[in-house]
């Protein structure tokens, strides 16, 4: 469209997209969300913008992540088009400079809802990995079933670095929850979140993330159990989590009493390095809530 100015967001422009966000989506944003995720960001980030006629009518937002072995990834947060221009190429151009500002990316993934991984397989190329169920627990089970870790292989999974400054940063007071550290040891912890539903007003835990030794079930379960325990006091409805059936975590968390549920939530990514092609990979990864900017 030749009437679109593309450019890179700035602070100025924070009350436009608090405008056009919460003109599309029931869970609100604030001014205090923009200038944390994208201007005192742990990771290097980028917005760019759709302008027509001096108002924003989309956006695409690009981290620069590690994983673990140091890879850099870049991945796209906040999508959103305003009704009036989607299927008109602004989306694929958006993430097309969105892209071109980080020159080291091995690949790109995105943890969107059902319309943003059809905007992505379609008009950007990613390929769809899977979806992602929640886990969730209605209540403390009294009896855990045994876990046959015999059955489990445990792989070097794929994971998304958090050091020290990025726990700082991502769970800080300037967040969007206000976050807990659960913890049952030095190392061994639970992140967890209080979300209160906008339409039913229901409360609900998150177990947003977690440190432990992965190969230890015994570890996983006491870390989980303890946060588990603390949600509830809390009197929430149920407790969520994130686990892909290929981890030990799955497995342990189904012994726990932790039943699968539905969610619209994808992950879909875009390899840039053939080197890396084994990112396409579903089961290579183990991912975490507070992998996606919305928990």
């Amino acid at each position: 469209m030749s009437d679109v100015l593309y450019r890179a967001v700035s602070r100025a422009d924070i009350p436009r997209l608090v405008e056009l966000f919460n003109a599309q989506y029931a869970r609100k944003k604030d001014e205090a969300y923009f200038v944390w995720q994208y201007f005192e960001s742990a990771w290097p980030t980028v917005m760019m913008g759709a302008e027509v006629n001096g108002r924003l009518e989309g956006v695409f937002g690009l981290q620069r992540r590690l994983l673990t072995d140091g890879t850099a990834i870049g991945q796209a947060i906040d999508l959103l088009i305003a009704p009036q221009f989607r299927g008109k190429g602004v989306f694929a151009e958006l993430g097309r400079l969105a892209v071109s500002c980080f020159a080291d990316l091995k690949a790109l993934c995105v943890f969107p809802n059902l319309n943003g991984r059809n905007a992505c397989e379609k008009n950007l190329g990613w390929k769809v990995l899977g979806k992602i169920d929640s886990l969730e627990l209605s209540s403390l089970a009294t009896d855990a079933c045994p876990v046959d870790t015999h059955s489990i292989v445990d792989e070097n999974l794929k994971q998304f670095e958090y050091g020290g400054s990025t726990l700082a940063w991502r769970f800080c007071d300037k967040a969007s929850y206000r976050y807990e550290y659960i913890r049952t040891g030095k190392e061994d912890f639970a992140i967890t979140k209080i979300f209160v539903d906008p339409v039913s007003g229901k409360r609900y835990g998150d177990i947003v993330n977690f440190s432990c030794d992965m190969r230890d079930p015994d570890a996983i379960s006491a870390v989980f159990l303890e946060a588990v325990k603390y949600l509830f006091r809390l009197k929430v409805e149920s407790v969520t989590t994130w686990a892909l059936p290929h981890t030990n975590l799955f497995h342990v968390l189904k012994g726990l009493g932790f039943t699968s549920k539905a969610q619209e939530r994808y992950f879909c990514v875009k390899v840039l390095d053939s080197r890396q092609e084994f990112l396409y990979g579903f089961e290579n990864w183990h991912l975490v809530q507070s992998d996606a900017e919305i928990y």
